[in-house]
């Protein structure tokens, strides 16, 4: 009589879920981080959270004794109130506790702004840099003996958006040029300091468009690398014109942000000598009637360019939501 074996038999893997929530973390001002989604971490946020929605809109409009209703003029959005009502707690001792609770305070700042991130099903992040404005933390027992206290902390944007990663493109007039590599940069992207950054160019100038898949227009940060004897670049018939030339080896950066921009000169790295020029401001020499315009929100939004020379034009923007996800 012959004997068969088998394998005894495997039951299926269960159905993987399609269902993913939003993770939320915080780097406090500090540079501490913190999951605030993952109660086994001793810290947690509540239901009742505010923020992660729309920002305060206000309705700009003008009205007239003589004529029915209104005129719209526009809308502003206003800074962004933020709530957390959260638990913190510790089951290894009071001292365990008082040190997770005090840590978790100095990550709070009224002067200084820490990152509240949302970290979304499809791979993408967002960001909102917030600070300190109040807390209740009224209290009804002894959270050290307990190893556990509720509370109840209001924060604020100054700037109301959730910020999306930074999307770069590049057009060039011929060959690929060396992009000029920042201290920031290597810290950031970990680059060795003997490896230059080669710029993939993203198509010519003459077809340069761009999409921008926020919510509102974002102003970009341009970047023109020589060598170019003349430049400009900009949105639609708003444009940006460098003021002087731009050798081989060279770079300029214009930041159009209304509020913060600023025209800086660079050197490119040299891998030989291990030396980057510091930037240089040279904000003053623009030409005083340039048009810093955003980039709308948008599908292959047209930009314009000329430039004589073989040099290379980036645009880099930061894509703005007015919510979370």
């Amino acid at each position: 009589m012959g004997i068969a074996y088998a394998l005894p038999y495997t039951p299926p893997a269960p159905p993987v879920s399609p269902w993913r929530g939003v993770g939320l973390s915080w780097t406090g001002c500090d540079g501490s981080e913190w999951e605030l989604t993952r109660p086994s971490t001793g810290l947690f946020l509540k239901p009742g959270v505010r923020g992660l929605g729309l920002p305060t809109l206000e309705r700009q409009a003008s009205t007239s004794p003589t004529v029915a209703g209104s005129r719209h003029r526009g809308t502003s959005t206003k800074d962004r109130d933020v709530f957390w009502p959260l638990y913190l707690y510790s089951d290894a001792s009071s001292s365990e506790f008082l040190a997770r609770d005090r840590a978790f305070w100095r990550s709070l700042d009224t002067e200084v702004e820490g990152t509240w991130t949302a970290s979304l099903p499809d791979g993408t992040r967002r960001t909102l840099d917030l600070r300190l404005t109040s807390a209740d933390d009224t209290l009804n027992y002894d959270p050290v003996q307990r190893g556990w206290a509720a509370y109840a902390i209001n924060l604020l944007a100054d700037q109301p958006y959730w910020l999306g990663e930074t999307v770069r493109r590049s057009w060039d007039q011929d060959d690929l040029r060396n992009y000029y590599i920042t201290s920031e940069d290597r810290v950031t992207y970990g680059y060795p300091d003997d490896v230059i950054h080669y710029v993939s160019p993203g198509g010519t100038l003459a077809s340069a468009t761009f999409t921008n898949d926020g919510d509102v227009p974002s102003y970009p940060v341009w970047t023109v690398i020589g060598p170019t004897t003349a430049a400009s670049f900009g949105v639609g018939a708003g444009t940006v014109t460098v003021p002087f030339e731009i050798p081989a080896g060279y770079a300029v950066q214009i930041d159009t942000d209304p509020v913060d921009g600023q025209v800086l000169w660079y050197g490119l790295w040299d891998p030989a000598l291990k030396v980057l020029t510091s930037p240089i401001d040279r904000t003053p020499e623009l030409d005083p009637t340039s048009a810093f315009l955003p980039i709308p929100a948008g599908q292959d939004r047209p930009l314009s360019f000329t430039m004589t020379g073989l040099g290379t034009i980036i645009a880099e923007v930061t894509n703005k939501y007015r919510r979370a996800f």
